[in-house]
């Protein structure tokens, strides 16, 4: 039997301030977590001819995609951040609720896009939104 979680439980929470009232993403439809660390080359004559690297500044950033809902409160926020460039505090959950047994990683960050599918023959109304990193991820406690 596997120990997998499934996707549904997923969610993408939003604040204004830190230790505000997050609110829900309504109608994620997927969400991706993108960690990345640069790597500085350290290579030297001393090496033996391998290369070698130390560890430099991590990144972070989201990808998520949702129905396109107006009255959403988490849209509501993230709209208007991304119009002033504010920052956003996001948690992003693999189970749980920012305050009843979260299980995941918070962090502050920016909204880099927002592509919104207003019109298509073939498709509901959505919002892609890509969050990048302004400062350092945690574990959600």
């Amino acid at each position: 039997m596997t120990s997998a979680i499934s996707g549904m439980k997923g969610s993408l929470w939003v604040c204004a301030t830190e230790n505000g009232s997050y609110v829900k993403l309504a109608e994620l439809i997927d969400c991706k977590l993108r960690i990345s660390g640069a790597e500085i080359d350290t290579s030297n004559v001393d090496d033996s001819g391998w290369g070698s690297s130390i560890a430099g500044a991590r990144s972070w950033e989201i990808s998520a995609n949702s129905n396109f809902i107006v009255a959403d409160p988490a849209y509501i926020l993230l709209i208007a951040a991304q119009i002033a460039n504010t920052d956003v505090w996001c948690m992003i959950l693999t189970d749980g609720t920012p305050t009843s047994s979260p299980v995941g990683w918070k962090g502050k960050g920016g909204l880099s896009s927002t592509d919104i599918d207003v019109a298509g023959t073939k498709t509901q109304q959505k919002v892609a939104w890509t969050i990048k990193s302004r400062g350092a991820l945690a574990a959600a406690t």
